[in-house]
């Protein structure tokens, strides 16, 4: 049976979010770089606005300055990328009995046997394109093929929202015209020793390279060679591999507007706790390690943990322990604009029941958090909230949340 691969990418999905944030971006010149900025402060992303101007991330931003005096730099929002590419998961969990992350925005995904369930991989691969965008606003590119590598390759050659299918068996076909910059890691900047090796080789597309001898690239490249051989033909292997299973949960808030004052934000610290509390007691897990991050709204990101003394799934136990690494953690006078709480090194709970009896104020503590479960998940979560959370939801201080990351 021949295999089905779809590769799914948001191009440059950083600037993608910071865009939907802010429409004024649109059709200007766009990089990423982080934050304080120097002058040799390195691009990690760039707009195609930016790259018709010469700019190519890894640039260093004076030298992009002097390219592109008009181009616009933002700092990387890490939470609002973790929020959006757990959109992108839940979507292909949907349509994918397989599928890999591969870099922000970017999943590879595994369609072979499907199309009885979901007709054929073409029409599967543009309804997934289609509902990220409509859903999410996020135009994304599709590459369908029999390997990886001839599906990534044939997404990076489409413009966002279009789709391109390479048949099996056509693979070399398709990839004979291709510059040999197209294949992963010989077209980034700056030039690398394979790609040099090459052109004075005078190697300029895939075809040419396919058609030389494996002794002879051996020879040249070594075993570098022999896989680019294999490559330049459409020769992948390589199976689609579903994420490893992590040992930690985590919930980003954000802040809007951004905040100050303590009690709002233990406040949203509390919900958050609420919500990965039941989802452990859902997967029936503990929790040994408590994380925190705090990102303000001038970008400086502090963060911290701290580890527990017994490992746990409830919310008495874990609240008091995060206060005291929220007040050690936020000293700097400036507002917060979100706050990530993680819950890590995570255990499978105890199945044997305890030989004593338990404190009357825990065991009440516990009998409520698990009444508050019930209630909401039949009635949802906003049914009944807790007196400290109040402020946190309240027109003073608002919360948005930016997304769930489950392990």
């Amino acid at each position: 049976m021949d295999r089905h691969i779809i590769s799914f990418e948001v191009p440059t999905m950083g600037i993608a979010l910071a865009r939907l944030a802010d429409p004024s971006l649109r059709n200007r010149p766009v990089a990423l770089a982080p934050v304080p900025t120097s002058s040799r402060t390195l691009l990690c992303e760039v707009s195609r606005e930016a790259r018709d101007e010469g700019l190519t991330a890894g640039m260093p931003v004076a030298q992009a300055r002097r390219l592109c005096p008009p181009l616009r730099l933002l700092p990387p929002d890490p939470v609002r990328l973790r929020h959006a590419t757990r959109c992108l998961y839940d979507v292909a969990a949907r349509f994918a009995p397989v599928w890999e992350p591969w870099g922000p925005g970017h999943l590879y995904l595994d369609l072979t046997g499907t199309s009885r369930l979901f007709g054929p991989v073409s029409d599967t691969a543009a309804r997934i394109e289609r509902e990220v965008a409509g859903c999410h606003g996020l135009a994304g590119v599709v590459g369908v093929a029999s390997t990886k590598l001839v599906s990534h390759i044939a997404a990076g050659l489409v413009a966002p929202l279009e789709l391109c299918e390479v048949w099996p068996g056509s693979e070399r076909a398709f990839l004979a015209p291709l510059p040999v910059t197209a294949l992963p890691g010989l077209g980034r900047f700056p030039k690398s020793t394979t790609l040099a090796m090459l052109e004075d080789l005078n190697i300029a597309t895939l075809g040419e390279l396919g058609d030389v001898p494996k002794p002879h690239l051996e020879l040249v490249l070594g075993e570098q060679g022999l896989r680019l051989h294999d490559w330049a033909r459409g020769l992948d292997p390589s199976p689609v591999l579903p994420p490893p299973r992590r040992s930690r949960i985590e919930e980003s808030l954000a802040l809007t507007p951004d905040e100050l004052d303590e009690g709002v934000i233990l406040g949203v610290l509390y919900g958050g706790l609420e919500r990965l509390c039941r989802e452990l007691r859902r997967q029936r897990r503990l929790c040994r390690r408590l994380a925190l991050t705090l990102r303000h709204s001038d970008q400086v990101v502090v963060d911290g943990s701290h580890p527990l003394p017994l490992a746990t799934q409830w919310e008495a136990d874990l609240f008091p322990p995060l206060e005291a690494l929220f007040r050690r953690r936020f000293r700097r006078r400036v507002r917060l604009r979100s706050v990530t709480l993680g819950l890590e090194g995570l255990v499978a709970a105890e199945a044997q029941l305890p030989l004593f009896p338990e404190a009357p104020d825990s065991w009440r503590a516990r009998r409520l958090a698990l009444a508050l479960d019930r209630l909401r998940a039949r009635f949802g979560d906003k049914a009944i909230s807790l007196g400290r959370t109040i402020r946190a939801i309240s027109p003073s201080g608002s919360l948005s949340p930016l997304g769930r990351g489950l392990g």
